[in-house]
């Protein structure tokens, strides 16, 4: 494994005063798929610890999952009932995108037959999606209560522009029976809102949709916040611009962008566990 680095691509020497060119961090890089398959399970087992840090491991319902780069057919998910802050890499289990039957489970543990569903009706619509997270936090469910679009009232909130949706609470719920009412929700999306249930975030490796989550929940608590507020008081949101929205989401909405942004998260958790590939 190695740590790919590469040459920021937003560099252009267009007349502005010249600032030395920089090299960034990317995710690692793998010649060996067996390799990578080992890091993906942990990063995976890593991404519960981090959800478990945020105080959203008793109370709620989270679910995390990840494709497997060797057999792109198959998904790791969670074992029902284990601690998201003791997760193991062993403890995953790996199931079949098509039938939901397991292929690999090296514990005793079965997993949520209807939560996993939901993540499976989007990895058969998508392969671009390699990792999945859903969760009823605490201010996504005060946010899936209420029909509201999620403004673009904040910088972070543009990440999500135009790649957030919503899917109705009987589309969850018969996700078994009619898994394309799923993958219509999301469409092209990097997440949506699970009506009377919570937040889904998707993206290309585990961190991304961590760092999406982590983000959604707090504009869920922000935009909620400054609704009440505004209700209270009287006046009007103030919004951002749709031309600055657009150059907002196109300078920082990218996968790698979100990658970064979940490197602190991971580096912790790094630091707990010695660095540990497998834990």
């Amino acid at each position: 494994m190695t740590m790919k680095v590469e040459e920021n691509p937003d560099y252009v020497n267009d007349g502005q005063p010249k600032i030395r060119k920089f090299r960034r961090a990317a995710p690692p890089t793998f010649t060996d798929v067996e390799q990578e398959k080992i890091y993906r399970r942990g990063r995976l087992a890593m991404a519960c610890r981090v959800v478990a840090a945020q105080g959203w491991g008793i109370g709620c319902s989270m679910q995390l999952s990840s494709r497997d780069p060797l057999d792109h057919s198959t998904i790791w998910v969670l074992p029902a009932g284990k601690a998201l802050a003791a997760m193991k890499s062993s403890d995953l289990i790996q199931v079949s995108i098509e039938t939901g039957g397991v292929v690999s489970n090296d514990q005793e543990w079965g997993y949520d037959i209807n939560s996993v569903a939901i993540h499976r009706a989007i990895y058969r619509a998508r392969p671009d999606v390699g990792a999945i997270i859903h969760g009823h936090t605490p201010h996504a469910r005060s946010f899936a209560m209420q029909d509201r679009p999620l403004e673009m009232i904040l910088q972070d909130s543009c990440t999500f522009y135009k790649r957030f949706h919503r899917m109705p609470f009987s589309a969850g719920q018969n996700a078994l029976t009619n898994p394309k009412a799923v993958s219509d929700c999301l469409s092209d999306g990097k997440g949506f809102v699970m009506e009377n249930r919570g937040i889904l975030l998707v993206g290309a490796s585990i961190e991304c949709p961590i760092s999406y989550y982590i983000r959604m929940e707090s504009l869920c608590r922000i935009q909620l916040l400054a609704e009440a507020a505004i209700k209270g008081r009287g006046g009007e949101l103030v919004r951002v611009g749709e031309q600055e929205v657009q150059f907002t989401f196109d300078n920082s909405g990218s996968e790698h962008h979100a990658w970064l942004m979940a490197m602190p998260y991971f580096a912790r958790q790094d630091k707990l566990t010695g660095g540990a590939t497998v834990i």
